[in-house]
């Protein structure tokens, strides 16, 4: 089986490993950066839909799975869809995608989120929702998108931009967090299941609050915690209900539990 790996950075670039590593072959893109990765079931080209460059469909023509991977432009925010569609023209007919989406597309209010009262597309909130609606338009049982929570993992720790930021948290905010090594684990769980035609939620099972996760976070980084107030709190869940009952098992269920390199 060939992968597509649309996007070679701080995701796509360690899953583009992982997948090597479990025999399948690879075609990874970039816009501008080197890719330190020798493989021999691995090739990778610049490919820059922003710049509309045009690549060979022939290059994307034998793929059996892409992943949109990329980052959303910042341009306008219907911007990073054309950016996929761009993408969907070049690969063949029967290839499936899986949609690198976000879990910022829900509301932003209190409540517990899930797929079933939000499929893919019906919620226009930002770039990345214009997006699900308009892959999933055109793709219809060929794509699974699958919203990922906030990433942590190496060099990449939000508790380091908020004790910079100086403003002032809701300690007991729930956290909806995912490490990277299960928004990997779900992306080739996908691929190996064959799980097509869905809408699924990676976030760790359990949401602890701010104030305490994220000063255990700066203790373990060595660094002075952010500023929290505990007068009020909100309770926006995610839920990731779905994924397990698919049959998922989370590397890192507890955020706490995170490691810190």
């Amino acid at each position: 089986m060939k992968i597509g790996i649309i996007g070679l950075g701080w995701l796509g670039l360690p899953l583009a490993k992982s997948l090597l590593n479990k025999g399948f072959q690879v075609l990874g893109t970039t816009r501008s950066r080197s890719v330190e990765l020798s493989h021999e079931r691995f090739s990778h080209v610049r490919f820059d839909p922003l710049l509309k460059k045009q690549a060979s469909t022939a290059y994307f023509g034998d793929l059996d799975v892409v992943v949109l991977a990329f980052t959303p432009s910042k341009a306008d925010e219907k911007a990073y869809a054309k950016d996929c569609v761009r993408v969907l023209d070049l690969i063949p007919a029967s290839c499936k995608v899986i949609l690198i989406s976000s879990t910022s597309v829900y509301p932003q209010r209190n409540g517990i989120f899930n797929e079933i009262d939000y499929p893919a597309g019906s919620v226009k909130t930002n770039g990345i929702g214009y997006a699900e609606l308009a892959i999933s338009t055109m793709l219809r049982d060929r794509l699974t998108v699958l919203r990922l929570s906030g990433l942590v993992g190496p060099k990449r720790y939000p508790v380091t931009a908020m004790a910079k930021s100086g403003k002032t948290y809701l300690a007991k905010d729930p956290v909806n967090l995912i490490h990277r090594e299960d928004a990997i684990g779900l992306i080739e769980f996908i691929i190996q299941q064959k799980i097509w035609n869905k809408t699924i939620n990676g976030c760790a099972t359990e949401h602890p609050f701010k104030g305490t996760f994220y000063t255990a976070m700066a203790a373990k980084l060595g660094i002075d915690p952010p500023l929290f107030d505990d007068k009020t709190h909100a309770e926006r869940i995610i839920s990731n209900e779905l994924s397990i009952q698919l049959g998922y098992n989370y590397i890192y269920p507890d955020p706490t539990d995170f490691p810190v390199a």
